[in-house]
């Protein structure tokens, strides 16, 4: 049977370096939400979006406030998960365009007995484009609760699973391509 998750999008960032609300942003046809929307549909059974822009919830997805305002990504996972409806989740932020269904599959085969599973390459790892379990919600709240907002710290604390993508990436050097700045729209 197919695992059922639950597609996260965050997509409430302030988007200081961008300058306007990423989400909005148009590459060709589409803006950057309904793009990663596109990723997720093909395997995730629900999509969730993290935001506070009411405008974000004109495509039908469910938009979570943050119940913890100014933590970060954090902040976003911990109330998403709360809602989510199933055990496992793909976090995906709304400026990483380039994922594909395909890798969000790739990392769902490696779930096993792990709270988190995040991709690693060359020394970097990439936690707002992996899964979590709703088991980490405890952790997570003791983190936010202690102002412990980096999501390194608290990965640390969980059963994490990191997945090395280095040969992935050799196909796909763009795979995590994040969008922060105009110029990298082009």
């Amino acid at each position: 049977m197919k695992m059922q998750i639950t597609g996260i999008i965050l997509a409430g960032g302030k988007s200081i370096r961008m300058g306007t609300d990423k989400a909005l942003l148009k590459i060709g046809d589409k803006n950057l939400l309904e793009t990663v929307i596109e990723i997720c549909k093909p395997v995730c059974k629900s999509i969730i979006i993290s935001s506070n822009n009411p405008e974000h919830g004109k495509y039908g997805y469910p938009v979570i406030h943050d119940e913890f305002k100014d933590c970060g990504p954090i902040g976003g996972i911990y109330s998403c998960l709360r809602k989510s409806e199933t055990d496992w989740n793909f976090v995906i932020s709304v400026d990483t365009p380039l994922v594909t269904s395909g890798f969000i599959q790739f990392l769902l085969l490696q779930t096993g007995n792990f709270d988190a599973v995040i991709p690693a390459y060359s020394g970097k790892t990439e936690p707002l484009i992996a899964l979590y379990n709703k088991n980490c919600l405890p952790v997570i709240q003791s983190q936010i609760s202690l102002n412990q907002f980096k999501l390194q710290t608290t990965l640390a604390l969980l059963k994490t699973q990191l997945i090395e993508v280095d040969q992935l990436l050799n196909k796909s050097p763009l795979l995590f391509k994040n969008l922060n700045h105009p110029e990298d729209l082009s």
